[in-house]
């Protein structure tokens, strides 16, 4: 029986979500409070790792993310016409109905978590924030904005790297850095001829990715490198994107270029990252997803990371008689493991800001951190 009966999560995100599930089937209570519109949930696309599909089966719900998603096992680095330089499997064992990794459209995802989350019961306030909060040994009081007041036994800041719930709690010390890079993505149909995570290089260094989501859909992404955050106006999207791939005279690259303007979604986001340090709560607060960590996206493990931390709190809610020692045990478990994989993936970032990232080093550090994350969580 978890230590707590009840629960306000803030932020229905990916990381928000899950643990919304995993706490109400349990027992719990649990209150989403939402700034955005549930309509204003927007991505491109999200690449879910083998743990993170272990979290998801563990919880009910990876049959309904594998119908919507694509599966795929290989990773394939190409040069910039589009040949194999290398190929190499996903170095972990093989599951009955599980992939070795997902990718599915954020919107979807999103879909799946909150219908899951309504049905176990779950209430979600979309709209709404939390505008004043004051905590004892007893509980936390929130005031929210849509005027209601709300006793809680334990408050969740799942808000994201920006987490106003962190500030407010931990100090406005703790702020996410650019990392120097940032990356601009393109959804578009498929290539049938791509059925795995793809890399085309060009001998200067520079990069484009691409990542099945559905039998239907996928996406490309070009990382950039750039002393300042880019500032782009969405009018110009395109037309900035379109220069960048001008190198690339692969043939899935290309056929991708000439569909730039049919209104499929670009979108660019620079990389503003943070590791907090242990422990990742305050009394009766605690921070989880990128509320706690925000990594760069080269291991593709943010969401994954965020996944494992909901499974893993509600697990030590059950486990634990006091919720002191549950939020203990939690921080512990969760922050050995996090900041392998932020320090792994924040190398990778560097490698490729200086053009190093097809090396022996990079790719070391990738199949090293998808090994560590078959591990346990």
């Amino acid at each position: 029986m978890a230590c707590i009966k009840n629960a306000v999560i803030v932020g229905g995100g990916i990381g928000g979500m899950v643990a919304a599930i995993a706490l109400q089937r349990q027992g719990i209570d649990v209150h989403v409070v939402e700034a955005a519109r549930r309509e204003d949930q927007l991505g491109t696309g999200i690449n879910l790792q083998n743990n993170a599909l272990r979290a998801l089966e563990q919880l009910g719900l990876l049959q309904e993310c594998v119908a919507e998603g694509f599966g795929w096992e290989t990773i394939t680095n190409r040069d910039k016409d589009g040949n194999v330089i290398n190929s190499f499997g996903l170095p972990w064992a093989k599951h009955p109905g599980r992939p070795g990794a997902l990718g599915i459209m954020r919107t979807t995802f999103a879909d799946i978590l909150s219908r899951n989350a309504l049905a176990a019961g779950v209430r979600i306030s979309y709209q709404t924030k939390i505008v004043r909060l004051a905590q004892d040994g007893d509980g936390v009081e929130v005031e929210l904005s849509n005027g209601m007041t709300e006793d809680t036994d334990l408050l969740v800041a799942a808000d994201g790297v920006y987490s106003q719930i962190r500030g407010m709690v931990f100090g406005e010390e703790h702020q996410p850095f650019y990392a120097g890079q940032g990356v601009w993505r393109y959804t578009v149909p498929r290539p049938k001829s791509l059925d795995g995570f793809t890399m085309f290089r060009t001998a200067e260094g520079n990069s484009v990715g691409f990542l099945p989501l559905s039998e239907e859909t996928a996406y490309y992404f070009y990382l950039e490198t750039s002393i300042e955050p880019l500032r782009v106006e969405r009018d110009k999207l395109a037309g900035e994107l379109v220069s960048r791939l001008a190198p690339f005279d692969a043939t899935e690259v290309r056929d991708a270029v000439g569909r730039m303007k049919d209104g499929w979604h670009i979108s660019y986001r620079s990389f503003d990252i943070l590791l907090m340090p242990a422990p990742w709560h305050r009394g009766r607060v605690v921070l989880l997803g990128d509320a706690a960590h925000s990594l760069t996206p080269q291991l593709t493990s943010g969401g994954g990371m965020a996944i494992e931390d909901a499974v893993v709190l509600a697990e030590e809610l059950e486990t634990h008689a006091a919720l002191d020692a549950a939020l203990a045990a939690y921080s512990e478990r969760r922050e050995r493991r996090v900041t392998l994989i932020y320090e792994n993936s924040y190398r990778i970032c560097e490698l490729e800001k200086q053009k190093s990232a097809s090396g022996a080093e990079a790719t070391q550090l990738m199949i090293d951190s998808f090994t560590f994350l078959d591990s346990p969580y």
